[in-house]
């Protein structure tokens, strides 16, 4: 049986590319921009402290077990009652706007263009991240 997942409370922010101004995957490191290739390095130590002194509950017995790392996904195991699980990346959403109904939709980020159907309204529209 696979260890339990914890999302992580914690992420990289969402940066452009220096060279073509498109949104980068999310991540710190060396980052290749999907829309021109570039190789960007995305550093933000608030981030990487908040990452290695997250405190997340064992799925198994609800204490408080700390990261102690910047990497996710990262296995960790409690010290109250060795119980194994895995802290997992969080998922980043944004809000867009649909232009006809003016709903807000709650979507992951990607690089590039996107074409969204409104659920409200039905009208598809782009977004451009």
């Amino acid at each position: 049986m696979a260890p339990p997942d914890v999302e992580s409370r914690v992420a990289p922010p969402l940066v452009n590319c220096a060279q073509c101004e498109g949104m980068l995957p999310q991540g710190l490191g060396e980052i290749e921009c999907v829309l021109c290739g570039a190789m960007c390095r995305v550093s933000h130590q608030p981030t990487v402290i908040a990452l290695k002194e997250e405190k997340v509950q064992c799925p198994h017995c609800m204490t408080a077990v700390e990261a102690g790392t910047e990497k996710r996904p990262a296995d960790l195991t409690c010290g109250a009652c060795s119980g194994i699980f895995t802290l997992t990346r969080k998922i980043v959403k944004v809000e867009v706007q649909c232009p006809s109904c003016e709903a807000n939709l709650r979507i992951r980020p990607r690089p590039g263009k996107r074409e969204l159907t409104c659920p409200g309204c039905q009208n598809a529209f782009f977004v451009t991240f």
